[in-house]
Formats: structure tokens, sequence, C-alpha cells
């Protein structure tokens, strides 16, 4: 059975990316590439399907649309809340906001997320799971042991890609804010000491210095990390934390230049 829902929770986070992609694009007006992995799959939907179908197969075994869409909304909600509180702390960043959503709760979740998904529970139960769950019990079990494995590995990858790229991502940036200001701070020390007489145009100067090195900086950023780092890095919404206005303006120039260049 193990391999069995382990081919399940892959191809419902699957099935919810391209829910929530979808779903998103109806709402912004625009593609909206989702989720937190290079691949097409959110395991946040894998998990939650998951964990519904264990939770109505093996403890609620006596249940009514209500009780599921109920428990679906509510389960969804601490689930969600829990994973964007995890991934904020680790890597300072968050995936989804509904901010500007009505009855948030610090932007992690919200009322009409949390129905959605209660509706999407009462699909799950009385949908999807009569139909794909059997078609996956019919499988040779050699064959499914192979394909749960095959699962395994490619979301262990995928995890390990994405954090290689974001801690690179997060550190380069750092460390060419910090040459730069290094730089800049020894250029104006030593004009200092040298020179006399200083008037409003030399920090003009400085200012207009200071704006092409940081679009330098930009480019040296977007150069290093090709398409492979921009599909991932694109997916964040927004960073937090010691370096989250120079991460967050790196971050806005970068889908800018992403999209001008897909436009083109």
């Amino acid at each position: 059975m193990v391999s069995l829902y382990m081919i399940y929770f892959s191809l419902l986070s699957v099935v919810g990316y391209f829910y929530e992609c979808i779903a998103m694009t109806f709402w912004a007006g625009k593609w909206d590439n989702r989720g937190f992995l290079f691949g097409p799959a959110i395991p946040i939907y894998g998990t939650g399907a998951l964990l519904g179908t264990l939770l109505f197969t093996y403890i609620y075994t006596d249940y009514t649309p209500l009780t599921v869409f109920l428990v679906s909304m509510a389960a969804s909600a601490v689930l969600e809340y829990v994973v964007h509180y995890v991934l904020e702390k680790i890597f300072h960043a968050y995936w989804w906001d509904y901010s500007s959503s009505p009855l948030n709760l610090n932007g992690r979740i919200c009322l009409p997320a949390s129905i959605g998904f209660g509706i999407a529970g009462l699909l799950i139960v009385y949908g999807i799971n009569p139909v794909l769950l059997p078609l996956l019990a019919k499988i040779d079990i050699e064959l499914r042991q192979f394909l749960a494995m095959l699962c395994v590995m490619l979301f262990s990858a995928d995890t390990t890609l994405t954090i290689c790229v974001l801690s690179s991502f997060i550190r380069r940036v750092e460390n060419l804010d910090s040459h730069f200001n290094d730089y800049m701070d020894s250029f104006v020390g030593n004009f200092l000491d040298e020179s006399r007489g200083i008037n409003n145009h030399f920090y003009s100067a400085v200012d207009r210095i200071t704006d092409t090195g940081k679009k330098l900086t930009d480019n040296r950023a977007f150069d290093l990390m090709g398409a492979l780092y921009g599909r991932i890095i694109s997916r964040v919404k927004r960073f937090t934390g010691r370096s989250a206005s120079a991460l967050n303006k790196r971050l806005s120039r970068i889908k800018k230049r992403f999209k001008r260049n897909k436009d083109e």
C-alpha cells in the first residue's frame, strides 16, 4: 500500500500544480506559474489529498459530505499555515500571499481559499478516489514499486535542486551587494582623503555610479542564473529577513527581465 499511496501523492501533486496555475491565472488575469519545486508539482496538494484519503479510509469510516467538507477545510487551513510558516522560516521567502484576500490570517491562509479546499476535499473523496485508487491497485505490484521509487527519486532530486538554487541565489546577491558596497566605501573614502572643496556635483556623480553599479550587479546576477534559476526564483513572491530589501529588488528586476526575454 505504501507504493500505491506514493504514486497517488505524486499524481495529486501534479494535478494540484495545474489547478493552482489555472485558478490563479483566472484570478490575476495572466499566467501565474506556481509552486515551490522546479518541476510541475506542488507537494502540499499531494500531502493534503493523501492525508484526507487516509483520514476518511481508516479513521472516519462513517461520514457525510458535510463532514468531508468541514474537515477538509479545517485541515487544509492548518496544513497551509504550517507549510507557509516553515518555508518562510527556512528560506526567508514565501510562495503565496493572501494579504489582499478577505478574512486572511497573516497572509498565510484565508477563508475563500479554505472553502475552495473544502470543495476540493469533496471532489477527491467522492470523485477522484473511487476511480483512481482502484486503477492504481490493479497495477502489478513490481511495476507499482518501481513507479513509487521513481517518484521518490524525482521528488528528492527536485527538492535538492530547488534548495540549492534558492540558497545560491541569496548568497550571490548578498555577495554582489557586499562587494559593490565595499568598493564604493573605499572609493569615496579615498576621494575624500585626497580631495578638497567637495560639492554637490561629486555626490551626484557618486549616486550615478551607484545606480550603474546596481544595474551591473543585477545583470551579473541574471547572467549567473540562466533559465534554470529563473524558473525557480520567479515563483517566489517575496523574500523576508535581513537581506530582504536587496533580494526583493533583484527579484523584481529579474522577473521583469525574464518576462521581457520571453516576450521577445
